[in-house]
């Protein structure tokens, strides 16, 4: 049990220990900075919950291996996530690597998007998911050419990389024109639905990532259930932003803060899960984004948004074509890794005495900026601001004081 976190040394025993004995709250919110393994420990927990024996790493009990690849039905996944920057790297692993270990990661990786189309939740009437339907089920079907226990070999496993890159593709769409935002209200009161009157198990478990996501008719459907939660039913929230989780959920969950883990802890991470031999990496968000080549398109245009911002010389009054490039819609998905770009510029700027130096207004402005930089992040997350609108608005205030 737990055997495959690491770091969270204290609170993962508390866990355990809770497990083990049916302590183990009913519901709980895990908090904690993005990549501290929040989602892995909810997972492990959710395994270790729906076990019919007594959750050895190696179980073999038929609730532990659906687990082991996610088909478990007695487990439900809500909520949005990164998908791609992981699916990518679980990829690249089959690429260097192809074994059983490097299949399941693969598997794992993607049936965590997957899993937010379950029966439960879809209807042929939804506008959203028809759009994606289709590719959803290829997937699906696609994915059962990977799994180890359908193929032969041991050490060297023969996959089809081909469908493994269609997969991917795939998934890319889904996430860009499924457009994952807030938490609706019918997947909470169908996840409810399914609590009451499902017949899979003894035990059954909800687990709702980024949980602060939720509108005020979501969040209501979620505290009615958690007031008065059937038997044998477990709800894990996660969340990097507990504050935004409202009180009266709050205070019926049991709290576990998970900390932001070290650079040892980080290499070990990449090193073992993702089986990276290569020592450049320290930084779990790094390695992962370093799969994906949307990235460093995204930082080169948050250069070049501060180098439009001071040239005076400039005649257009918005945004210039390279940084309009990346608010398409196939890059929103990655528009907070803008802010963050365009925020470790600005405290680069702030943090260069020559530059203040040569312009003492430019430290309100900087200041400024990063005022800016949350309020952008605050309308693109939870007001679905278009951030197209952000960016352009944003540069426009900024022009305005220089």
């Amino acid at each position: 049990m737990f055997d495959n976190i690491i770091g969270h040394t204290s609170v993962i025993e508390q866990m355990k220990k809770e497990i083990s004995t049916n302590a183990f709250p009913p519901a709980v919110l895990l908090t904690g900075p993005l990549y501290t393994g929040k989602q892995t420990i909810a997972l492990e927990t959710a395994r270790a919950i729906t076990c019919s024996e007594k959750a050895h790493w190696n179980c073999k009990c038929e609730s532990c291996r659906l687990n082991r690849v996610l088909s478990n039905p007695s487990i439900l996944l809500l909520g949005s996530d990164l998908f791609i920057p992981e699916i990518s790297t679980a990829k690249k692993l089959l690429e260097r690597k192809k074994e059983a270990v490097s299949c399941f990661l693969f598997i794992r990786s993607v049936r965590k998007l997957l899993r937010r189309f379950d029966p439960v939740f879809t209807e042929e009437n939804d506008t959203k998911y028809k759009k994606i339907s289709a590719l959803v089920n290829t997937v699906q079907d696609l994915l059962n050419d990977f799994d180890p226990e359908y193929l032969k070999g041991e050490d060297v496993i023969d996959i089809d990389l081909k469908k493994a890159e269609i997969i991917l593709e795939h998934c890319r769409t889904i996430v860009r024109d499924y457009n994952f935002s807030s938490i609706p209200v019918d997947q909470i009161r169908k996840a409810v639905y399914w609590l009451r009157f499902s017949g899979y198990s003894s035990k059954k478990v909800i687990i709702i990532e980024n949980a602060e996501n939720m509108n005020d008719s979501s969040r209501n459907a979620l505290l009615k259930i958690l007031e008065e939660p059937p038997e044998n039913t477990f709800f894990i929230l996660l969340t990097s932003r507990p504050g935004e989780i409202i009180p009266t959920i709050k205070s019926r969950l049991r709290k576990y803060e998970f900390a932001g883990r070290t650079i040892a802890e980080n290499k070990i991470v990449i090193e073992k899960i993702f089986r990276e031999e290569s020592a450049i990496f320290t930084d779990l968000k790094n390695y992962l984004n370093s799969s994906i080549p949307e990235i460093e398109i995204i930082k080169k245009a948050a250069k070049q948004f501060i180098f439009d911002l001071f040239d005076n010389a400039r005649e257009e009054e918005g945004v210039g074509p390279e940084v309009r490039n990346i608010l398409k819609a196939q890059y929103s998905q990655y528009f907070p890794e803008f802010l963050e770009e365009l925020s470790r510029l600005s405290s680069e700027l702030l943090g260069s005495g020559e530059f203040i130096d040569d312009s003492p207004g430019r430290l309100s402005l900087i200041s400024h900026f990063g005022y800016l930089i949350n309020e952008s992040y605050k309308g693109f997350d939870l007001l679905n601001i278009n951030h197209e609108l952000l960016v352009e608005s944003m540069f426009l205030e900024l022009k305005k004081r220089i």
